[in-house]
Protein backbone atom coordinates (compact mmCIF):
# COMPACT_ATOMS: atom_id res chain seq x y z
CA UNK A 1 0.00 0.00 0.00
CA UNK A 2 1.67 3.90 -0.67
CA UNK A 3 1.02 6.08 2.29
CA UNK A 4 -2.09 7.19 0.54
CA UNK A 5 -3.66 4.48 2.62
CA UNK A 6 -1.69 5.44 5.27
CA UNK A 7 -0.03 1.50 6.24
CA UNK A 8 1.89 -1.09 4.34
CA UNK A 9 0.21 -4.44 4.40
CA UNK A 10 3.29 -7.43 3.85
CA UNK A 11 1.52 -9.67 1.52
CA UNK A 12 4.67 -12.46 2.22
CA UNK A 13 2.88 -12.73 6.01
CA UNK A 14 -0.42 -13.87 4.64
CA UNK A 15 1.13 -16.00 1.57
CA UNK A 16 3.56 -17.43 3.46
CA UNK A 17 0.41 -18.17 6.34
CA UNK A 18 -1.61 -19.73 3.92
CA UNK A 19 1.39 -22.31 2.82
CA UNK A 20 2.77 -23.45 5.84
CA UNK A 21 0.64 -23.55 9.00
CA UNK A 22 -1.66 -25.82 11.43
CA UNK A 23 1.41 -26.13 13.85
CA UNK A 24 0.56 -25.06 17.43
CA UNK A 25 3.35 -23.97 19.11
CA UNK A 26 4.54 -24.98 22.75
CA UNK A 27 6.71 -23.39 24.96
CA UNK A 28 10.22 -24.30 24.77
CA UNK A 29 12.51 -24.17 27.59
CA UNK A 30 15.87 -24.67 25.95
CA UNK A 31 15.65 -21.21 23.86
CA UNK A 32 16.78 -18.18 25.73
CA UNK A 33 14.63 -15.78 27.63
CA UNK A 34 13.29 -13.76 24.38
CA UNK A 35 12.82 -10.46 26.44
CA UNK A 36 16.81 -10.61 26.45
CA UNK A 37 17.27 -12.15 23.23
CA UNK A 38 14.82 -8.97 22.01
CA UNK A 39 17.24 -6.40 23.76
CA UNK A 40 19.87 -7.89 22.67
CA UNK A 41 18.96 -7.80 18.92
CA UNK A 42 18.00 -4.48 19.11
CA UNK A 43 21.16 -3.35 21.28
CA UNK A 44 22.95 -4.66 18.36
CA UNK A 45 21.81 -2.44 15.56
CA UNK A 46 21.31 0.46 17.59
CA UNK A 47 16.82 -0.35 17.78
CA UNK A 48 14.41 -1.48 20.03
CA UNK A 49 12.93 -4.72 19.49
CA UNK A 50 10.11 -5.47 21.97
CA UNK A 51 6.80 -7.08 22.05
CA UNK A 52 3.74 -6.97 24.22
CA UNK A 53 1.07 -5.14 24.42
CA UNK A 54 0.29 -3.34 20.87
CA UNK A 55 -0.66 -0.08 22.57
CA UNK A 56 2.93 0.56 23.47
CA UNK A 57 4.17 -0.05 20.12
CA UNK A 58 5.41 3.48 20.02
CA UNK A 59 8.78 5.18 20.70
CA UNK A 60 10.15 9.02 22.04
CA UNK A 61 9.29 10.97 20.97
CA UNK A 62 6.19 9.39 19.29
CA UNK A 63 2.85 9.38 21.74
CA UNK A 64 0.81 6.58 22.35
CA UNK A 65 -2.15 7.79 19.56
CA UNK A 66 1.00 7.58 17.46
CA UNK A 67 0.56 3.65 17.78
CA UNK A 68 -2.41 3.19 16.51
CA UNK A 69 -3.61 1.95 13.05
CA UNK A 70 -6.59 3.08 11.75
CA UNK A 71 -8.95 0.01 10.30
CA UNK A 72 -6.42 -2.19 11.27
CA UNK A 73 -6.56 -4.81 13.66
CA UNK A 74 -3.72 -5.62 15.76
CA UNK A 75 -3.16 -8.82 18.80
CA UNK A 76 -0.86 -8.97 20.98
CA UNK A 77 1.84 -11.79 19.96
CA UNK A 78 1.98 -15.17 22.27
CA UNK A 79 4.86 -16.01 24.04
CA UNK A 80 5.56 -19.06 22.09
CA UNK A 81 6.00 -17.34 18.91
CA UNK A 82 8.76 -14.90 19.95
CA UNK A 83 11.38 -17.18 19.23
CA UNK A 84 10.50 -17.91 16.07
CA UNK A 85 9.84 -14.33 14.97
CA UNK A 86 13.21 -13.81 16.35
CA UNK A 87 15.07 -16.24 15.20
CA UNK A 88 14.02 -14.49 11.57
CA UNK A 89 14.40 -10.89 12.50
CA UNK A 90 18.09 -11.55 13.78
CA UNK A 91 19.58 -12.91 10.65
CA UNK A 92 17.81 -10.09 8.24
CA UNK A 93 19.23 -7.51 10.45
CA UNK A 94 22.42 -8.98 10.57
CA UNK A 95 22.85 -8.06 6.77
CA UNK A 96 22.90 -4.85 6.98
CA UNK A 97 25.97 -2.53 7.91
CA UNK A 98 26.33 -1.86 11.54
CA UNK A 99 24.40 1.35 12.17
CA UNK A 100 22.40 1.15 8.40
CA UNK A 101 18.81 0.31 10.45
CA UNK A 102 19.06 2.54 12.68
CA UNK A 103 19.36 5.17 10.71
CA UNK A 104 15.74 4.59 9.46
CA UNK A 105 14.32 3.35 12.33
CA UNK A 106 14.25 3.36 15.88
CA UNK A 107 12.51 -0.19 16.66
CA UNK A 108 10.80 -3.37 15.55
CA UNK A 109 7.94 -4.81 17.54
CA UNK A 110 6.14 -8.42 17.03
CA UNK A 111 2.43 -8.56 17.12
CA UNK A 112 0.49 -11.58 16.79
CA UNK A 113 -2.67 -11.57 14.00
CA UNK A 114 -2.78 -8.45 12.19
CA UNK A 115 -5.58 -7.49 9.85
CA UNK A 116 -6.55 -5.16 7.36
CA UNK A 117 -10.01 -4.85 7.20
CA UNK A 118 -10.04 -8.22 7.78
CA UNK A 119 -7.19 -9.23 5.58
CA UNK A 120 -4.12 -10.75 6.89
CA UNK A 121 -0.84 -9.40 6.71
CA UNK A 122 2.51 -10.13 7.95
CA UNK A 123 3.52 -6.53 8.41
CA UNK A 124 3.48 -2.87 8.47
CA UNK A 125 5.18 0.42 9.62
CA UNK A 126 4.69 3.38 11.68
CA UNK A 127 6.43 6.56 11.95
CA UNK A 128 9.35 5.38 12.77
CA UNK A 129 9.35 1.62 13.59
CA UNK A 130 7.96 -1.96 11.84
CA UNK A 131 5.59 -4.03 13.05
CA UNK A 132 5.76 -7.48 12.23
CA UNK A 133 2.78 -10.24 12.84
CA UNK A 134 3.72 -13.67 13.90
CA UNK A 135 0.61 -15.51 14.71
CA UNK A 136 1.16 -19.16 16.60
CA UNK A 137 -1.46 -20.97 14.46
CA UNK A 138 0.67 -20.73 11.90
CA UNK A 139 3.85 -22.53 13.57
CA UNK A 140 7.25 -21.45 14.06
CA UNK A 141 8.47 -22.42 9.92
CA UNK A 142 6.15 -19.26 8.70
CA UNK A 143 6.32 -16.96 11.73
CA UNK A 144 10.66 -17.13 11.05
CA UNK A 145 10.02 -16.52 7.05
CA UNK A 146 7.69 -14.38 7.60
CA UNK A 147 9.90 -12.19 10.05
CA UNK A 148 12.86 -12.83 7.76
CA UNK A 149 11.04 -11.59 4.95
CA UNK A 150 9.38 -9.11 6.81
CA UNK A 151 12.39 -6.43 7.68
CA UNK A 152 13.66 -6.14 4.77
CA UNK A 153 9.99 -5.63 3.27
CA UNK A 154 8.99 -2.86 5.66
CA UNK A 155 12.68 -1.40 5.96
CA UNK A 156 12.29 -0.91 2.42
CA UNK A 157 9.29 1.69 2.77
CA UNK A 158 11.71 4.29 5.05
CA UNK A 159 13.89 3.89 1.64
CA UNK A 160 11.29 4.53 -0.53
CA UNK A 161 10.41 7.36 0.98
CA UNK A 162 13.80 8.94 1.05
CA UNK A 163 15.10 11.96 -0.80
CA UNK A 164 13.16 11.59 -4.52
CA UNK A 165 12.75 8.03 -4.74
CA UNK A 166 9.56 7.64 -4.85
CA UNK A 167 9.55 9.93 -7.67
CA UNK A 168 12.32 8.03 -9.55
CA UNK A 169 10.29 4.88 -9.14
CA UNK A 170 7.25 6.48 -10.68
CA UNK A 171 9.11 6.32 -13.57
CA UNK A 172 9.93 3.00 -14.69
CA UNK A 173 6.22 1.53 -13.91
CA UNK A 174 3.96 1.01 -16.74
CA UNK A 175 2.24 3.64 -18.12
CA UNK A 176 -1.49 4.10 -16.67
CA UNK A 177 -1.36 0.77 -14.54
CA UNK A 178 -4.09 0.11 -12.32
CA UNK A 179 -3.12 -0.24 -8.93
CA UNK A 180 -5.46 -1.05 -5.78
CA UNK A 181 -6.78 1.68 -3.65
CA UNK A 182 -6.58 0.17 -0.62
CA UNK A 183 -4.45 -2.51 2.04
CA UNK A 184 -7.17 -4.88 2.03
CA UNK A 185 -7.11 -5.03 -1.79
CA UNK A 186 -3.62 -4.96 -2.58
CA UNK A 187 -3.54 -8.19 -0.09
CA UNK A 188 -5.84 -9.90 -2.31
CA UNK A 189 -3.97 -8.72 -5.11
CA UNK A 190 -1.93 -11.45 -3.99
CA UNK A 191 -3.52 -14.60 -5.35
CA UNK A 192 -3.85 -12.65 -9.32
CA UNK A 193 -1.84 -14.15 -12.47
CA UNK A 194 1.83 -12.37 -11.78
CA UNK A 195 2.17 -9.96 -14.68
CA UNK A 196 4.13 -10.79 -17.70
CA UNK A 197 8.21 -9.95 -16.97
CA UNK A 198 8.61 -7.36 -19.05
CA UNK A 199 5.91 -5.39 -17.18
CA UNK A 200 8.93 -4.87 -14.41
CA UNK A 201 6.64 -6.41 -11.51
CA UNK A 202 8.20 -9.59 -9.93
CA UNK A 203 4.94 -10.46 -8.38
CA UNK A 204 1.31 -9.89 -8.38
CA UNK A 205 1.33 -8.03 -4.91
CA UNK A 206 4.22 -5.90 -6.37
CA UNK A 207 1.85 -5.01 -9.04
CA UNK A 208 -0.52 -3.56 -6.36
CA UNK A 209 1.16 -0.15 -5.73
CA UNK A 210 4.42 1.39 -6.50
CA UNK A 211 5.24 1.47 -2.90
CA UNK A 212 5.21 -2.62 -3.28
CA UNK A 213 6.43 -2.91 -6.00
CA UNK A 214 9.92 -1.68 -4.49
CA UNK A 215 9.53 -3.42 -0.99
CA UNK A 216 8.99 -6.30 -3.30
CA UNK A 217 12.36 -5.78 -5.09
CA UNK A 218 14.20 -4.92 -2.14
CA UNK A 219 13.23 -8.20 -0.23
CA UNK A 220 13.81 -10.34 -3.34
CA UNK A 221 17.13 -8.33 -3.67
CA UNK A 222 18.50 -9.23 -0.28
CA UNK A 223 17.20 -12.39 -0.07
CA UNK A 224 16.45 -14.32 -3.75
CA UNK A 225 19.50 -12.05 -5.48
CA UNK A 226 20.47 -14.62 -8.09
CA UNK A 227 17.04 -14.83 -9.02
CA UNK A 228 16.78 -10.87 -9.31
CA UNK A 229 19.33 -11.12 -11.44
CA UNK A 230 18.72 -14.05 -14.05
CA UNK A 231 15.64 -11.73 -14.65
CA UNK A 232 17.54 -8.58 -14.81
CA UNK A 233 19.56 -10.77 -17.55
CA UNK A 234 16.35 -10.98 -19.55
CA UNK A 235 14.58 -8.09 -18.95
CA UNK A 236 16.01 -4.50 -19.19
CA UNK A 237 13.39 -2.91 -17.41
CA UNK A 238 14.12 -5.37 -14.41
CA UNK A 239 17.92 -4.64 -14.55
CA UNK A 240 17.25 -0.30 -14.16
CA UNK A 241 15.03 -1.02 -11.25
CA UNK A 242 17.42 -3.04 -9.11
CA UNK A 243 19.89 -0.90 -10.55
CA UNK A 244 17.51 2.17 -8.57
CA UNK A 245 16.84 0.16 -6.19
CA UNK A 246 20.95 -0.44 -4.80
CA UNK A 247 21.37 3.03 -6.05
CA UNK A 248 18.69 4.11 -3.05
CA UNK A 249 20.25 2.63 -0.48
CA UNK A 250 23.94 3.41 -1.29
CA UNK A 251 22.36 7.42 -1.31
CA UNK A 252 22.05 6.62 2.73
CA UNK A 253 24.93 4.45 3.17
CA UNK A 254 27.64 3.71 0.47
CA UNK A 255 28.51 0.66 2.20
CA UNK A 256 25.27 -0.94 1.18
CA UNK A 257 26.53 -0.93 -2.43
CA UNK A 258 28.97 -3.14 -1.59
CA UNK A 259 26.38 -5.54 0.26
CA UNK A 260 24.61 -5.89 -2.79
CA UNK A 261 27.29 -6.73 -4.69
CA UNK A 262 28.48 -9.28 -1.93
CA UNK A 263 24.97 -10.72 -2.17
CA UNK A 264 25.69 -11.34 -5.99
CA UNK A 265 24.34 -8.40 -7.73
CA UNK A 266 26.29 -8.00 -11.01
CA UNK A 267 26.07 -5.78 -14.06
CA UNK A 268 24.62 -2.57 -12.24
Amino acid sequence: MDRATTRRALIAGSGVMALIGGTILALDGSRPDPAERARRIGAAHGIVVAYGDPSTFYVPPFLPEDAKFPMVDIRPAELPAISPALDGIEPSLAQYPPGFVAMLIKAIFICGRLTFEGEPGGGTYGPAWVLLSAPIEIGAAAITLTSRIGVHHELSSFVYFRQNNAELWQKTLPENWSFSASAAAQLRGNAARPPAEETGFLSAYGATSAENDFNVYAEKMMMEMETVMRLARRVPLIARKAALVRQSYAAIDPRMGAMFSALGMTGQ
